[in-house]
């Protein structure tokens, strides 16, 4: 059981060591801010450029891909992507 929590232990300071930013955040925005940033950064772009290309080729000219799941993409990426200026015309 002592080698369990030792385990634990190591797997929680690790993810801290790894997350730098959230761990030593001041306030609960500064970790909002950066969590924002993070989704809205140029890796998850291409990503989710990446991912609506493969869905959409599979959807349309394979026909291997239900056009529900399609659908889920590409509203979910518009939320993640589209959060700023939604907020800003809701709140403004």
């Amino acid at each position: 059981m002592k080698r369990l929590y030792e385990r634990i232990n190591l797997k929680v300071l690790s993810f801290l060591f790894i997350l730098p930013g959230a761990s030593h955040a001041t306030t609960i925005q500064s970790v909002i801010d950066k969590a924002t940033n993070y989704l809205q950064g140029g890796l998850a772009k291409s990503l989710g450029v990446g991912a609506i290309v493969i869905s959409g080729y599979l959807c349309i000219a394979k026909q291997k891909f239900p056009k529900e799941y399609f659908m889920m993409i590409l509203v979910g990426l518009g939320l993640i992507f589209g959060a700023t200026s939604l907020y800003s015309t809701v709140a403004g």
